[in-house]
């Protein structure tokens, strides 16, 4: 993150040449948000009597919470994830209100035992956003995560629904019949194409292009890769289109952000699972079906990682590097020395 202002100049008078892109903003969004944090900061701890927020004397770092999210909201992260941030660095802090490099990897130790190592390293993965805005914001004097010790994520073998309790899934009626045709399409789509939840619910219509059976998405870290979607889910999607209005977004729904919520979505999916009497799996599980199911069909796993937005192949590999057992034991069966009497 940028600590000063770019000089414009195509900034002329009252009229601004306006962006052709508009992520060419988001690096000046990032600097606005980082000196109204600076500057509604040194306001507050003026106001407090506590001095420069710039010293070593900065004592409540949970007022700089909103001002580090409002940050994360210049970045475009989602609200989801910001969310989750700020549980995260709220939980630390209530643990040591006085942070140092070797506290924050004792909390690690202590969260490892007591949580999922995924669920930790998205925990590390806040605190350093967190104190990294604060550092280059000139907030504390130092970066106690600069230096933080890594560790890896295993992942164990995920138990997947069957296409028995899938289908009966994509023909499940809601309990309002109007959400029907909503909720079928989204979790097909989801099934077909492995796309994040969030990923789904932010679709604009004005990206999918039905001739070549593609949608584009916004992945993780503001990154877009295209998708592609099957034929029959394309004539689904046409179907749904023509009866949603005409919003722009795949997924409208009546909130802030103008589409479905990946909450609401979420708490739909676990109504519909207990309407059709399956065993509860949530949405996400469907991403992973998508992988699986593409591995053993014969999919290359290089290709499967581009199309579900992983950062390298090795992700890919550590989650889905698993069989399931009637495979293992067919091979076993099939290869294993002694497997018949001789």
């Amino acid at each position: 993150m940028v600590a000063r202002w770019a000089h414009n100049p195509k900034v002329v008078g009252s009229n601004p040449t306006p962006a052709t892109n508009p992520s060419e903003l988001e690096p000046s969004l990032q600097i606005m948000a980082q000196q109204l944090a600076q500057q509604l900061l040194a306001n507050l701890f003026n106001a407090s009597g506590m001095g420069n927020p710039a010293s070593p004397g900065l004592q409540c770092l949970e007022d700089s919470i909103p001002l580090w999210m409002a940050s994360l909201k210049a970045q475009r992260k989602s609200p989801r994830t910001i969310s989750g941030y700020e549980q995260d660095v709220r939980r630390y802090l209530q643990y040591d209100p006085s942070p140092t490099r070797l506290s924050i990897e004792g909390y690690i130790a202590q969260r490892l035992e007591q949580v999922s190592p995924a669920r930790v390293a998205s925990e590390r993965k806040a605190l350093r956003s967190f104190f990294k805005f604060l550092c280059e914001s000139g907030l504390v004097p130092a970066d106690p995560t600069a230096n933080l010790a890594s560790f890896k994520v295993t992942y164990g073998e995920r138990e997947l629904p069957d296409e028995d309790s899938i289908t009966k899934l994509l023909q499940s009626e809601c309990y309002h019949r109007r959400d029907t045709a909503k909720f079928r399409t989204m979790a097909l789509l989801l099934a077909n194409t492995g796309l994040r939840l969030g990923e789904a619910c932010s679709i604009l219509k004005a990206n999918i292009n039905f001739e070549r059976l593609e949608i584009k998405v916004m992945g993780k870290g503001r990154k877009p890769r295209t998708v592609p979607m099957s034929e029959y889910v394309a004539q689904v999607l046409k179907a749904w289109i023509g009866q949603d209005g005409k919003s722009e977004w795949l997924f409208p729904a009546n909130n802030p952000t103008g589409y479905w919520d990946e909450g609401s979505f979420e708490k739909t999916f676990k109504k519909q699972c207990k309407r059709c009497g399956l065993k509860p799996f949530t949405p996400h599980a469907l991403r992973h079906y998508f992988a699986t199911k593409s591995l053993r069909n014969g999919a290359r796993l290089e290709v499967v990682s581009r199309l579900l937005g992983h950062a390298s192949i090795a992700i890919t590999a550590d989650i889905y590097c698993h069989v399931d057992r009637e495979e293992l034991h067919g091979t076993h069966r099939q290869y294993a020395p002694f497997a018949t009497v001789p």
